[in-house]
């Protein structure tokens, strides 16, 4: 059986790569599924969620081999990689772009179904991700050191994008697509079918229900240090 493997910039301690060592997986032509994503370490977007898309996968994919590609933010790469990853016989590729603009070419000339991941690509066959990506978060480079200083007092909110939940819907999309099982209830967006999130504005009123109970953040995360005080004010410890 073939071992998924990671293609590109190696991710370190954040692992994407998702596994097909499961049971039934045969040796002779395994459905491959291949994950394009713009930048895996990127702290100022929030990356595809590797974890749940591994676990759903893994839940629902029999057979499945799952090769993630990292274009570190390069669109060269990123062209590249989908090259390979068609020339490696991929069955369906979740494209997260790396340049909207560009990757409507790289749709165009695909040769297997593609799934926009995160922001929309014209001519995609699926899309799951938000209708309109809202603006960065100023001040600081990830979610998590914005909800610490939401903890912190430093700022009233920060903006969220629910990347696990879209991330477990890619995964579904994608098995269903390749079982002949479609996954329904999509809304049609700018011709593409669509599963559409919206962004979350966080307080802290609002951490433990949006970012601790998703899995996007432990409380070991949030209450340390210099927060660990005002989180134990908040009960949130």
């Amino acid at each position: 059986m073939r071992r998924g493997r990671l293609v590109g910039r190696s991710l370190g301690g954040a692992v994407l790569l998702v596994a097909a060592a499961l049971s039934g997986c045969s040796a002779v032509d395994p459905t491959v599924v291949a994950v394009l994503a713009a930048d895996a370490e990127s702290q100022l977007q929030q990356p595809l969620d590797a974890d749940g898309l591994r676990e759903r996968l893994e839940q629902r994919c029999d057979g499945c081999q799952v090769e993630v590609f990292d274009a570190a933010g390069d669109q060269q790469t990123q062209d590249d990689q989908l090259d390979q990853a068609v020339g490696a016989s991929a069955d369906i590729v979740v494209l997260d772009p790396v340049e909207p603009e560009a990757a409507e070419e790289l749709v165009a000339r695909s040769e297997v179904p593609v799934l926009a991941y995160g922001t929309l690509v014209p001519g995609a066959d699926w899309f799951v991700g938000v209708a309109t990506a809202p603006s960065p978060t100023t001040g600081v480079d990830t979610d998590l050191e914005a909800a610490r200083e939401v903890i912190s007092g430093d700022r009233d909110s920060f903006t969220h994008l629910p990347a696990t939940e879209m991330s477990d819907q890619a995964a579904d999309v994608a098995v269903g697509e390749l079982a002949g099982q479609p996954v329904g209830e999509s809304t049609d967006h700018e011709g593409v079918p669509s599963w559409l999130f919206e962004p979350v504005e966080v307080t802290v009123n609002d951490l433990t229900s949006v970012v601790v109970a998703t899995g996007a953040m432990s409380l070991d995360d949030l209450c340390s240090g210099q927060t660990l005080e005002r989180c134990t004010r908040f009960g949130l410890v």
